[in-house]
């Protein structure tokens, strides 16, 4: 198949693909690249600096899916607050509606195709690239791989049905999986099956081209490819290689951050980059994520004993007694999505715990903890048993992880560990409820999308 920038030379002539993509989508942090090369003919992206200009581009690539996060039983909305949210998108997804696109348009699908479509720019630029292939090259090709494996692990952990641990994932639904940056390509959604083998494809490539270093945060690394994978492995019940591939990660990236140096009681304890931060990435804004009226689910609140720091780090309590979450590992109101240490110590805990490596994974445990508690009053766990220790893992998940969209994956596969649960919500004195394995745990695709394309709506 003609790739689009071959097409586009036939159509008009010397426009360009980035020029092309800017009229398309917009892209707004490509203005200074496309303004220092006036000559249109110029401007077509065919050195390696022209490829980290597109990479760069954290707008597009360096944000993430939202509506998982507010689907998800960690915080709840006042009434007053949730007549206030300014989208009715966040409205219908709080309360889990069959139809919650009122415009048939998602930010989430959206936002995160088009992530797809720039690697996949990428990725033809690099291929046709007849220069000499040095190690910048194989980073920036490593890096195209690593965007699209992330964009599809969030697209296919929203909008198909969670894995299946008992088989029979080739007869589900999956995503759209696009292999170049053609807009006019007949689209189809693979299988679930297909669509999770991508995915590995995309992330273990990214591992073998991906340096170890390579600053900004914003960019992707060796140990972040790694932490991903960690995360797909995780929810596909892969459990041995959950763990090999986050004690990897840990075993690049070394640094930690140690609650007990820093200032927990501050509005915003953390800083962006911080030692805490492997690969930054926020949410989706949504105003959902920044009202005053959004409160951490009592249940959760709970879970944290009063030596535990990341109580005050976390979260602010408001006169009524309840808790806003605002401190935030972004560093600012938006929602911190990325991978970081934490994440990876759980991963591999969990995963270590579940292949019966008892001790192995209660010492991960205690690693990680002795960097959230009081260093004066923290005590290592001991004398837990396997299920003990398992049990208070998922508790420090929940902890943790909150506000990063991790709540909604992990719900969907610990509903087939034997961690059921039905979340319950209510606005205005209606009761709504989402049962454990329901269909509504796969988010429809936007009406625009299934007209535009046909592609085969969800159940």
């Amino acid at each position: 198949m003609k790739n689009i920038l071959e097409q586009m030379k036939r159509k008009k002539g010397r426009l360009t693909i980035l020029l092309f993509c800017f009229s398309l989508i917009g892209l707004m942090s490509c203005e200074e690249f496309l303004d220092a090369k006036p000559d249109q003919s110029l401007v077509v992206p065919k050195t390696l600096a022209d490829v980290q200009s597109l990479l760069d581009n954290t707008n597009v690539f360096n944000g993430q899916a939202t509506l998982p996060s507010i689907a998800s039983e960690e915080v709840w909305i006042s009434d007053a607050g949730y007549a206030s949210l300014s989208n009715p998108i966040e409205q219908a997804v709080y309360i889990w509606s069959d139809d919650p696109y009122p415009s048939g348009f998602s930010g989430d699908w959206n936002g995160l195709y088009e992530q797809v479509f720039y690697a996949n720019v990428a990725l033809e630029v690099l291929e046709d690239f007849e220069g000499e292939k040095t190690e910048l090259y194989n980073v920036l090709l490593g890096s195209a791989y690593f965007y699209r494996g992330y964009a599809y692990l969030q697209l296919v952990s929203e909008f198909a049905m969670p894995y299946q641990k008992v088989g029979g994932n080739e007869s589900l639904l999956g995503i759209v999986l696009k292999s170049t940056a053609d807009v006019n390509e007949n689209l189809e959604r693979a299988n679930l099956q297909e669509s999770y083998d991508q995915i590995y494809s995309d992330l273990n490539r990214a591992v073998e081209l991906l340096p170890s270093t390579n600053a900004p945060k914003t960019r992707p690394t060796k140990a972040i490819a790694l932490g991903v994978l960690s995360r797909v492995y995780l929810n596909t019940f892969q459990y041995e290689l959950a763990a090999k591939s986050s004690i990897e990660a840990l075993g690049i990236y070394t640094d930690r951050l140690d609650f007990n140096n820093i200032d927990v009681e501050a509005r915003r304890p953390f800083t962006r980059f911080d030692e805490e931060t492997i690969f930054y990435s926020t949410l989706f804004s949504y105003s959902y994520l920044r009202s005053t009226q959004v409160f951490v689910d009592s249940a959760l609140i709970d879970l944290f004993e009063e030596n535990d720091l990341r109580k005050p780090a976390f979260f602010d309590e408001t006169s009524s007694g309840n808790f806003n979450y605002t401190g935030k590992l972004s560093g600012a109101t938006q929602n911190f999505g990325g991978i970081s240490v934490g994440e990876l110590y759980l991963n591999a805990a969990e995963a270590l715990v579940r292949t019966g490596e008892h001790d192995q994974a209660l010492s991960m445990l205690n690693d990680l903890l002795s960097l959230r508690y009081q260093l004066d009053s923290w005590v290592p766990l001991a004398e837990l048993n396997l299920e003990e220790v398992l049990e208070r893992i998922l508790q420090e998940r929940r902890k943790e992880l909150i506000g990063r969209g991790l709540r909604w994956m992990d719900l969907r596969r610990l509903n087939q560990e034997g961690e059921t649960e039905t979340l319950v919500r209510e606005v205005n004195g209606i009761r709504y409820e989402l049962a454990p394995n329901s269909p509504r745990y796969a988010f429809p695709i936007p009406l625009d999308e299934i007209s535009r394309s046909g592609i085969i709506q969800n159940p």
